[in-house]
Protein backbone atom coordinates (compact mmCIF):
# COMPACT_ATOMS: atom_id res chain seq x y z
CA UNK A 1 0.00 0.00 0.00
CA UNK A 2 1.53 3.56 -1.19
CA UNK A 3 1.52 6.28 1.80
CA UNK A 4 -1.36 7.78 -0.80
CA UNK A 5 -3.37 4.96 -0.48
CA UNK A 6 -2.45 5.27 3.14
CA UNK A 7 -3.73 8.44 3.85
CA UNK A 8 -7.40 7.89 1.34
CA UNK A 9 -8.40 5.09 3.47
CA UNK A 10 -7.37 6.77 7.05
CA UNK A 11 -9.55 9.46 5.34
CA UNK A 12 -12.70 7.05 5.05
CA UNK A 13 -11.92 5.75 8.28
CA UNK A 14 -12.56 9.28 10.08
CA UNK A 15 -15.68 9.49 7.71
CA UNK A 16 -17.10 6.75 9.45
CA UNK A 17 -16.84 8.46 12.65
CA UNK A 18 -19.13 11.08 11.63
CA UNK A 19 -21.03 8.57 9.09
CA UNK A 20 -21.60 5.33 10.92
CA UNK A 21 -23.20 3.96 7.85
CA UNK A 22 -19.62 4.28 6.20
CA UNK A 23 -18.09 1.53 8.05
CA UNK A 24 -19.36 -0.77 5.08
CA UNK A 25 -17.06 1.15 3.05
CA UNK A 26 -14.12 1.44 5.46
CA UNK A 27 -14.68 -2.83 5.97
CA UNK A 28 -14.61 -3.26 2.18
CA UNK A 29 -11.39 -1.47 1.51
CA UNK A 30 -9.75 -2.40 4.55
CA UNK A 31 -10.14 -6.15 3.44
CA UNK A 32 -8.74 -5.67 -0.08
CA UNK A 33 -5.83 -3.74 1.72
CA UNK A 34 -5.39 -6.56 4.26
CA UNK A 35 -5.63 -9.28 1.32
CA UNK A 36 -9.44 -10.38 2.78
CA UNK A 37 -12.57 -11.73 0.97
CA UNK A 38 -15.12 -10.25 4.02
CA UNK A 39 -15.47 -8.80 6.72
CA UNK A 40 -17.84 -8.56 9.84
CA UNK A 41 -17.88 -5.71 12.18
CA UNK A 42 -19.41 -7.77 15.24
CA UNK A 43 -20.89 -6.76 19.11
CA UNK A 44 -20.72 -9.88 20.61
CA UNK A 45 -21.92 -10.01 24.07
CA UNK A 46 -19.65 -12.77 26.59
CA UNK A 47 -22.53 -12.89 28.35
CA UNK A 48 -24.77 -15.34 26.21
CA UNK A 49 -22.39 -15.23 22.95
CA UNK A 50 -25.08 -13.68 21.34
CA UNK A 51 -23.95 -11.11 18.60
CA UNK A 52 -24.97 -8.43 15.73
CA UNK A 53 -23.32 -5.73 13.08
CA UNK A 54 -23.10 -4.65 9.86
CA UNK A 55 -20.97 -7.05 7.16
CA UNK A 56 -19.88 -7.08 3.72
CA UNK A 57 -19.61 -9.55 1.04
CA UNK A 58 -21.21 -12.07 3.13
CA UNK A 59 -24.42 -13.56 2.57
CA UNK A 60 -27.10 -11.33 4.39
CA UNK A 61 -28.52 -14.70 5.53
CA UNK A 62 -25.83 -15.63 7.90
CA UNK A 63 -26.55 -13.02 10.80
CA UNK A 64 -29.97 -15.12 11.17
CA UNK A 65 -28.10 -18.52 10.95
CA UNK A 66 -25.39 -16.98 13.07
CA UNK A 67 -28.18 -15.84 15.93
CA UNK A 68 -30.63 -18.83 15.48
CA UNK A 69 -28.03 -21.92 16.00
CA UNK A 70 -24.14 -20.62 15.94
CA UNK A 71 -24.33 -17.84 18.48
CA UNK A 72 -23.39 -21.00 21.33
CA UNK A 73 -21.48 -22.76 19.21
CA UNK A 74 -18.38 -20.25 18.17
CA UNK A 75 -15.24 -21.22 19.83
CA UNK A 76 -13.70 -18.02 18.58
CA UNK A 77 -15.94 -16.20 21.14
CA UNK A 78 -17.41 -18.86 23.82
CA UNK A 79 -15.13 -18.90 27.16
CA UNK A 80 -14.95 -20.47 30.29
CA UNK A 81 -15.29 -17.42 31.95
CA UNK A 82 -16.16 -14.38 30.73
CA UNK A 83 -15.99 -12.11 34.33
CA UNK A 84 -11.99 -13.42 33.96
CA UNK A 85 -11.42 -12.64 30.25
CA UNK A 86 -12.98 -9.44 30.24
CA UNK A 87 -10.93 -8.49 33.31
CA UNK A 88 -7.82 -9.20 31.13
CA UNK A 89 -8.86 -7.81 27.98
CA UNK A 90 -6.90 -5.40 25.64
CA UNK A 91 -7.19 -3.97 22.46
CA UNK A 92 -4.74 -6.01 20.31
CA UNK A 93 -5.25 -7.90 16.71
CA UNK A 94 -5.08 -11.99 17.15
CA UNK A 95 -5.80 -14.52 14.75
CA UNK A 96 -7.99 -17.79 15.07
CA UNK A 97 -4.51 -19.56 15.02
CA UNK A 98 -3.76 -17.76 18.19
CA UNK A 99 -6.41 -18.23 19.57
CA UNK A 100 -6.65 -22.15 19.40
CA UNK A 101 -4.86 -24.01 17.51
CA UNK A 102 -6.02 -24.53 13.72
CA UNK A 103 -6.80 -28.56 13.81
CA UNK A 104 -8.99 -27.89 17.21
CA UNK A 105 -10.77 -25.36 14.86
CA UNK A 106 -11.55 -26.95 12.14
CA UNK A 107 -12.90 -30.08 13.67
CA UNK A 108 -15.78 -27.68 14.97
CA UNK A 109 -19.40 -27.71 14.05
CA UNK A 110 -19.01 -23.94 13.39
CA UNK A 111 -16.13 -24.35 11.26
CA UNK A 112 -17.15 -26.61 8.58
CA UNK A 113 -21.10 -25.71 8.74
CA UNK A 114 -20.55 -21.82 9.18
CA UNK A 115 -17.06 -20.78 8.24
CA UNK A 116 -16.34 -23.03 5.47
CA UNK A 117 -19.99 -22.67 3.75
CA UNK A 118 -18.88 -19.04 3.28
CA UNK A 119 -15.74 -19.22 1.98
CA UNK A 120 -13.83 -18.49 5.36
CA UNK A 121 -10.64 -20.17 6.18
CA UNK A 122 -9.31 -18.24 8.60
CA UNK A 123 -9.88 -14.62 10.78
CA UNK A 124 -8.03 -11.71 12.02
CA UNK A 125 -9.87 -10.22 14.55
CA UNK A 126 -9.34 -6.44 15.38
CA UNK A 127 -10.06 -5.89 18.19
CA UNK A 128 -11.92 -2.42 18.93
CA UNK A 129 -13.82 -1.70 22.30
CA UNK A 130 -15.06 -3.79 25.01
CA UNK A 131 -18.35 -2.12 26.88
CA UNK A 132 -19.38 -4.30 29.69
CA UNK A 133 -19.74 -7.56 28.75
CA UNK A 134 -20.19 -6.54 24.96
CA UNK A 135 -17.16 -6.40 22.85
CA UNK A 136 -16.56 -4.95 19.48
CA UNK A 137 -14.70 -6.36 16.86
CA UNK A 138 -13.34 -6.00 13.39
CA UNK A 139 -13.02 -9.60 11.62
CA UNK A 140 -11.39 -9.45 7.73
CA UNK A 141 -11.76 -13.07 6.81
CA UNK A 142 -9.45 -15.15 4.42
CA UNK A 143 -10.53 -17.53 1.82
CA UNK A 144 -8.86 -20.71 1.50
CA UNK A 145 -6.97 -19.38 -1.65
CA UNK A 146 -5.55 -16.07 0.33
CA UNK A 147 -4.10 -18.54 2.85
CA UNK A 148 -2.94 -16.82 6.59
CA UNK A 149 -2.14 -13.72 7.02
CA UNK A 150 1.16 -12.35 5.87
CA UNK A 151 4.04 -10.94 7.71
CA UNK A 152 3.09 -7.18 6.10
CA UNK A 153 -0.70 -7.50 6.41
CA UNK A 154 -0.59 -7.81 9.64
CA UNK A 155 1.80 -4.90 9.95
CA UNK A 156 -0.58 -2.63 7.67
CA UNK A 157 -3.31 -3.92 10.46
CA UNK A 158 -1.28 -3.26 13.40
CA UNK A 159 -0.51 0.69 11.97
CA UNK A 160 -3.99 1.48 11.16
CA UNK A 161 -5.55 -0.30 14.59
CA UNK A 162 -5.43 2.51 17.12
CA UNK A 163 -7.16 4.69 13.85
CA UNK A 164 -9.88 2.27 13.94
CA UNK A 165 -10.07 2.42 18.06
CA UNK A 166 -10.44 5.85 17.62
CA UNK A 167 -13.00 5.95 15.03
CA UNK A 168 -14.81 3.38 16.18
CA UNK A 169 -15.13 5.22 19.55
CA UNK A 170 -16.27 8.32 18.12
CA UNK A 171 -19.08 6.94 16.35
CA UNK A 172 -20.50 5.16 18.69
CA UNK A 173 -20.64 8.47 20.78
CA UNK A 174 -22.04 10.37 17.38
CA UNK A 175 -24.84 7.69 16.77
CA UNK A 176 -26.05 8.31 19.73
CA UNK A 177 -25.94 12.27 19.68
CA UNK A 178 -27.70 11.83 16.82
CA UNK A 179 -30.54 10.20 18.30
CA UNK A 180 -31.11 13.66 20.71
CA UNK A 181 -30.21 16.29 17.44
CA UNK A 182 -32.99 14.75 15.21
CA UNK A 183 -35.42 14.72 17.88
CA UNK A 184 -34.23 15.87 21.52
CA UNK A 185 -37.59 17.26 22.51
CA UNK A 186 -38.98 13.37 21.23
CA UNK A 187 -36.50 11.83 22.92
CA UNK A 188 -36.50 13.21 26.26
CA UNK A 189 -40.07 13.32 26.59
CA UNK A 190 -40.18 9.48 25.14
CA UNK A 191 -37.50 8.09 27.31
CA UNK A 192 -38.05 5.40 30.20
CA UNK A 193 -34.87 7.23 32.20
CA UNK A 194 -34.93 10.10 33.90
CA UNK A 195 -33.11 12.67 32.02
CA UNK A 196 -31.87 16.22 33.04
CA UNK A 197 -30.15 18.46 30.72
CA UNK A 198 -27.72 20.82 32.93
CA UNK A 199 -26.23 24.64 31.20
CA UNK A 200 -22.56 25.34 31.94
CA UNK A 201 -23.70 27.24 35.27
CA UNK A 202 -25.10 24.50 36.39
CA UNK A 203 -28.54 25.21 36.46
CA UNK A 204 -30.98 22.81 35.13
CA UNK A 205 -32.70 23.35 31.90
CA UNK A 206 -34.77 20.93 30.82
CA UNK A 207 -36.48 17.83 32.09
CA UNK A 208 -38.44 15.14 30.97
CA UNK A 209 -41.24 13.18 32.26
CA UNK A 210 -39.90 10.21 34.10
CA UNK A 211 -37.56 13.57 35.89
CA UNK A 212 -40.46 15.28 36.99
CA UNK A 213 -41.62 12.05 38.36
CA UNK A 214 -38.25 11.19 40.10
CA UNK A 215 -38.42 14.64 41.52
CA UNK A 216 -42.42 14.17 42.91
CA UNK A 217 -41.30 10.89 44.65
CA UNK A 218 -38.39 13.17 46.28
CA UNK A 219 -35.36 10.29 45.09
CA UNK A 220 -34.17 13.81 43.36
CA UNK A 221 -34.84 17.62 44.03
CA UNK A 222 -34.94 20.55 41.82
CA UNK A 223 -33.35 23.67 44.52
CA UNK A 224 -32.82 27.38 43.33
CA UNK A 225 -32.70 25.91 39.58
CA UNK A 226 -30.25 23.23 40.19
CA UNK A 227 -30.36 19.53 40.93
CA UNK A 228 -29.55 18.22 44.29
CA UNK A 229 -29.80 14.16 45.54
CA UNK A 230 -30.34 13.74 49.23
CA UNK A 231 -26.90 13.67 51.45
CA UNK A 232 -24.84 13.19 47.97
CA UNK A 233 -25.25 16.51 45.90
CA UNK A 234 -21.41 16.91 46.54
CA UNK A 235 -20.21 14.07 44.57
CA UNK A 236 -23.02 15.05 41.71
CA UNK A 237 -21.33 18.37 41.77
CA UNK A 238 -18.32 16.69 41.34
CA UNK A 239 -19.29 14.94 38.27
CA UNK A 240 -21.21 18.24 36.80
CA UNK A 241 -17.81 20.12 37.26
CA UNK A 242 -15.28 17.30 35.18
CA UNK A 243 -18.49 17.57 33.03
CA UNK A 244 -18.91 20.91 32.29
CA UNK A 245 -15.43 21.41 32.70
CA UNK A 246 -14.20 25.37 30.74
CA UNK A 247 -10.93 22.84 28.89
CA UNK A 248 -12.49 20.77 26.56
CA UNK A 249 -9.66 18.35 26.58
CA UNK A 250 -10.67 17.82 29.95
CA UNK A 251 -13.90 17.30 29.97
CA UNK A 252 -15.61 13.62 30.92
CA UNK A 253 -18.09 11.65 32.13
CA UNK A 254 -18.85 9.77 35.46
CA UNK A 255 -21.43 7.59 37.15
CA UNK A 256 -22.85 7.29 40.57
CA UNK A 257 -25.36 4.88 42.54
CA UNK A 258 -27.56 6.96 44.68
CA UNK A 259 -28.56 4.83 47.77
CA UNK A 260 -32.11 5.03 49.43
CA UNK A 261 -33.88 3.60 52.10
CA UNK A 262 -35.45 0.87 50.66
CA UNK A 263 -34.39 -1.32 47.35
CA UNK A 264 -31.81 -0.72 44.99
CA UNK A 265 -29.90 2.39 44.77
CA UNK A 266 -30.64 4.14 41.32
CA UNK A 267 -27.88 4.50 38.74
CA UNK A 268 -26.80 7.69 37.57
CA UNK A 269 -24.44 9.01 34.40
CA UNK A 270 -23.49 12.31 33.73
CA UNK A 271 -21.80 12.48 30.35
CA UNK A 272 -20.52 16.20 28.53
CA UNK A 273 -22.61 17.00 25.40
CA UNK A 274 -21.45 19.24 22.73
CA UNK A 275 -24.03 22.13 22.02
CA UNK A 276 -23.89 22.50 18.59
CA UNK A 277 -25.46 19.47 18.60
CA UNK A 278 -28.34 19.90 21.28
CA UNK A 279 -28.32 23.86 19.55
CA UNK A 280 -32.55 23.70 19.95
CA UNK A 281 -32.34 23.48 23.44
CA UNK A 282 -28.98 24.97 25.50
CA UNK A 283 -26.00 27.46 24.18
CA UNK A 284 -22.61 27.29 25.29
CA UNK A 285 -21.37 23.57 27.47
CA UNK A 286 -23.99 21.68 28.55
CA UNK A 287 -24.32 17.72 30.50
CA UNK A 288 -26.73 15.60 30.28
CA UNK A 289 -27.80 13.43 33.63
CA UNK A 290 -29.62 10.05 33.18
CA UNK A 291 -30.91 8.34 36.42
CA UNK A 292 -32.34 4.96 35.80
CA UNK A 293 -34.11 3.20 38.42
CA UNK A 294 -33.60 0.11 38.36
CA UNK A 295 -36.34 -1.48 39.93
CA UNK A 296 -38.66 -0.11 37.36
CA UNK A 297 -39.56 -3.58 35.35
CA UNK A 298 -36.09 -4.69 34.79
CA UNK A 299 -35.57 -8.67 34.77
CA UNK A 300 -32.30 -10.69 35.61
CA UNK A 301 -31.96 -13.51 33.34
CA UNK A 302 -31.53 -16.56 35.41
CA UNK A 303 -29.15 -18.27 32.70
CA UNK A 304 -26.91 -15.63 32.64
CA UNK A 305 -26.63 -15.46 36.11
CA UNK A 306 -25.58 -19.14 36.26
CA UNK A 307 -23.27 -19.36 33.23
CA UNK A 308 -21.57 -16.13 34.18
CA UNK A 309 -20.72 -17.02 37.97
CA UNK A 310 -21.89 -20.22 38.37
CA UNK A 311 -24.48 -19.98 40.33
CA UNK A 312 -27.28 -22.94 41.20
CA UNK A 313 -30.85 -22.37 40.83
CA UNK A 314 -31.01 -22.13 44.85
CA UNK A 315 -28.09 -19.15 44.56
CA UNK A 316 -29.95 -17.52 41.39
CA UNK A 317 -33.49 -17.52 43.09
CA UNK A 318 -31.68 -15.39 45.93
CA UNK A 319 -29.98 -13.51 43.80
CA UNK A 320 -32.75 -12.47 41.75
CA UNK A 321 -34.84 -11.50 44.79
CA UNK A 322 -32.42 -8.93 46.45
CA UNK A 323 -32.09 -7.80 42.63
CA UNK A 324 -36.10 -7.13 42.91
CA UNK A 325 -35.34 -4.79 45.96
CA UNK A 326 -36.45 -7.94 48.63
CA UNK A 327 -34.10 -7.62 52.53
CA UNK A 328 -32.96 -11.40 52.84
CA UNK A 329 -35.73 -11.69 55.46
CA UNK A 330 -38.44 -10.94 52.54
CA UNK A 331 -36.39 -13.02 50.02
CA UNK A 332 -36.76 -16.03 52.75
CA UNK A 333 -40.28 -15.50 53.24
CA UNK A 334 -40.85 -15.41 49.40
CA UNK A 335 -38.93 -18.43 48.81
CA UNK A 336 -40.14 -20.26 51.69
CA UNK A 337 -36.92 -20.70 53.67
CA UNK A 338 -35.08 -19.96 56.56
CA UNK A 339 -33.33 -16.76 57.23
CA UNK A 340 -30.30 -18.20 57.74
CA UNK A 341 -30.31 -20.71 54.49
CA UNK A 342 -30.85 -16.98 52.58
CA UNK A 343 -27.76 -15.90 54.09
CA UNK A 344 -25.49 -18.98 53.71
CA UNK A 345 -26.62 -18.73 50.00
CA UNK A 346 -25.76 -14.93 49.99
CA UNK A 347 -22.31 -15.75 51.17
CA UNK A 348 -21.52 -18.10 48.24
CA UNK A 349 -23.10 -15.44 46.06
CA UNK A 350 -21.07 -13.03 46.96
CA UNK A 351 -18.01 -15.52 47.03
CA UNK A 352 -18.84 -16.59 43.40
CA UNK A 353 -19.19 -13.07 42.33
CA UNK A 354 -16.09 -11.66 44.47
CA UNK A 355 -18.15 -9.51 45.65
CA UNK A 356 -18.43 -7.64 48.94
CA UNK A 357 -22.02 -7.56 50.75
CA UNK A 358 -25.31 -6.37 49.10
CA UNK A 359 -24.41 -3.24 47.81
CA UNK A 360 -21.62 -4.35 45.54
CA UNK A 361 -23.39 -7.36 44.51
CA UNK A 362 -26.44 -4.90 43.45
CA UNK A 363 -24.25 -2.76 41.53
CA UNK A 364 -22.94 -5.85 39.56
CA UNK A 365 -26.21 -7.75 39.13
CA UNK A 366 -27.47 -3.64 37.71
CA UNK A 367 -24.90 -4.56 35.10
CA UNK A 368 -25.28 -8.18 34.04
CA UNK A 369 -29.65 -7.59 34.14
CA UNK A 370 -28.12 -4.98 30.89
CA UNK A 371 -27.94 -1.84 31.91
CA UNK A 372 -25.11 0.09 30.41
CA UNK A 373 -24.53 3.62 30.64
CA UNK A 374 -27.86 5.30 29.00
CA UNK A 375 -26.37 9.27 29.19
CA UNK A 376 -25.26 9.56 25.09
CA UNK A 377 -22.59 11.96 24.95
CA UNK A 378 -19.64 12.96 23.55
CA UNK A 379 -16.58 14.88 24.83
CA UNK A 380 -15.07 17.92 23.37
Amino acid sequence: MTEAEFEGLLDLIYEAALEPASWTKVMERLADALGGSSAWLSRLSMADNTGDGPITRIDPRMPAIYRAHFYDRNPLSNVADPKSYVRGWTPKIITDEEWMPREELVATEFFNDFLAPQDIHTTMMIRLALNGYELSVLNINHSPRQGRFEVAQRELAARLHPHLIRAYLLSEKAAGLRLISTGAAEYLDRSPHAVFLIAKNGAVRRVNTAAEKLVERGDAQIVAGRLRLNGQSRRLDGLLAAALDSDPARRAAGSMAIERARGLPLSLNVAPVRADLLCELLNGPSALVCITDLEAGMDLPERRLRDLFGLTRAETAVAKALFDGLSTREAADSLGVSFFTVRAHLARICEKTQTRGQVELARLLMRVGGLGETAAAATH
